[in-house]
């Protein structure tokens, strides 16, 4: 099954104003015919660590280097999986070997997708980075935020409506360079027209699913949308870093 993708990144209008580095990251690979995508929301980077890229370049490495033109969907699930997990023992290895130079503040959201030519979709996500699905001029949110408003949220504590608004919105559960973070690992099966798109919350928290689904549907390709989206982000105000991936599955 044929991708056409794009990705962008932008510090955001604000953060931008103010000189402040961008800690998100996104990128795209193939690998056996195997079309990945990820985005990371780093926090805490240095000169020396910039979590986001760290995590997305140890996942890709992990990938390149046990992928096989043969694996089945199950086994490249596996395999997502391990590389999600051996990039998050990179981080910490990395960060106990720094001492206190790197506190606990030095982690990232991170959420990635495989798509095989026989149209499997896999899916990992940790932290509040985002996954969506745009199938038949419909957005679909594939992941769920870990944050800890969301757990009250499931827990039947609050109303997702009070989750834009609840102190602890921004307050993650699980992220890459926890000790023990949650990642969750998913399968399923794209079809031709479909649109898979990953965001950081610089653009999801601004951009309500409406006005997203009229971008990406008012779009002329990939690139235009992840255009749009950081320029709607920094319409908004843009007060964080924004990171965009977008894959299209052509009708032919």
């Amino acid at each position: 099954m044929r991708t056409i993708g794009a990705f962008a990144t932008h510090p955001g209008k604000r953060s931008e104003a103010l000189k402040k580095q961008n800690e998100d990251y996104a990128h795209a690979w193939e690998k056996n015919g195997i079309h990945f995508q990820a985005v990371a929301d780093g926090n805490g980077r240095t000169d020396a660590l910039n979590p986001a890229p760290f995590l997305i370049n140890e996942v890709q490495r992990f990938i390149d280097a046990y992928s096989d033109p043969q694996m089945t969907a199950a086994e490249i699930k596996r395999m997502v999986k391990g590389a999600v997990h051996c990039a998050n023992r990179v981080l910490l290895a990395f960060k106990r070997g720094g001492g206190e130079k790197y506190a606990s503040d030095v982690f990232a959201s991170l959420d990635m997708t495989a798509i095989t030519p026989e149209g499997d979709l896999i899916t990992a996500h940790t932290g509040d980075s985002r996954t969506y699905l745009l199938r038949d001029n419909r957005l679909h949110q594939l992941s769920k935020d870990h944050t800890e408003a969301q757990r009250l949220c499931d827990a039947g504590k609050i109303t997702k409506e009070q989750i834009f608004t609840h102190p602890d919105r921004d307050i993650l559960f699980s992220a890459l360079g926890f000790d023990n973070p949650e990642i969750d690992v998913r399968d399923g099966r794209v079809k031709k027209g479909d649109i898979i798109m990953l965001l950081t919350d610089g653009a999801h928290k601004l951009i309500n699913p409406s006005q997203l689904n009229e971008i990406v549907i008012s779009a002329g390709n990939c690139y235009d949308t992840c255009t749009a989206i950081i320029e709607a982000a920094n319409m908004l105000g843009g007060p964080d870093n924004i990171a965009v991936c977008v894959t299209y599955i052509p009708d032919s």
